[in-house]
């Protein structure tokens, strides 16, 4: 493990579910993205849905998932799932990216979508989410994704792990379509589940992790400590696992490699 304080050397577009881009490009632009806003069931504030997509609770028993299962350790009191009878379920929004406009044109405004998604027990039931580009014509651009955390991933147990994916977002972006997609594989419930869902434009600097322009001491005291964690599923991790900088779910030797060629430029791009 390493210690701190060392010094390294040298579509068209969905109408209806539009949300008002927050304050800070850092934070989460996803409206509901733990499923806590309105009540049980498929009506859902911020999301548009198909087929029987829903918001279940913790403590729904039943073989759901439970507070103490595999999950988000930020977690509220519900989470997305599937729901009854449908092959495959989906919930959707659109996020104005307008404001960007010049990073994005630009090609440096990076973006991060993450969530932690997972299913049932020894059953493959799983959920995909879906970043899609498009311009200010509604002509597509590109797309990120993450998911597909089958029962193998989650060695049969019942709960979510934690996925993400950066990338920069195309030139020409103007909107952002997050679609939260859910596929039954086996029984008579769509087991796919997802919570705490982000999707953020962040600094086009990934080493630099307090933000500051500069790749130096502080940002490796910060990585030390996600070193040593090591596993960015261990609830201890700060959410979205920011110094794993190739994005494999741990922030290892080769994250450290990224870090040292960061460090010795110094200055962000």
């Amino acid at each position: 493990m390493l210690a701190s304080g060392v010094r390294l050397a040298g579509l068209v577009l969905v109408a209806g579910a539009s949300i008002a881009l927050q304050a800070s490009a850092d934070s989460n632009l996803i409206n509901n993205p733990g499923a806590e806003a309105g009540p049980i069931g498929t009506v859902i504030p911020g999301w548009n849905t198909t087929g029987t997509f829903e918001v279940v609770s913790y403590s729904a028993g039943g073989g759901f998932p439970t507070l103490t299962d595999p999950g988000s350790p930020t977690r509220g009191s519900k989470f997305f799932a599937g729901g009854v009878s449908s092959p495959e379920a989906s919930a959707y929004q659109t996020i104005d990216l307008s404001a960007f406009a010049a990073a994005i044109d630009a090609g440096t405004q990076g973006c991060t979508l993450s969530g932690w998604l997972g299913g049932f027990s020894s059953q493959d039931d799983h959920c995909d989410v879906f970043a899609t580009f498009y311009d200010g014509q509604g002509g597509s651009l590109g797309q990120q994704s993450i998911g597909a955390v089958l029962a193998a991933q989650r060695a049969g147990q019942t709960g979510m792990l934690f996925r993400t994916s950066s990338d920069v977002l195309p030139v020409g972006t103007r909107q952002v379509l997050i679609q939260v997609r859910m596929t039954r594989t086996a029984g008579t419930y769509n087991d796919g589940y997802a919570d705490d869902l982000s999707f953020s434009l962040g600094a086009t600097c990934p080493c630099d992790l307090n933000g500051d322009g500069f790749v130096q001491d502080d940002d490796f005291t910060i990585f030390v400590a996600a070193y040593n964690i090591l596993d960015c599923a261990d609830p201890s991790m700060p959410a979205a696992c920011p110094a794993d900088f190739n994005r494999d779910g741990l922030v290892d030797d080769t994250d450290f490699t990224i870090f040292v060629a960061a460090y010795n430029d110094l200055l962000c791009p």
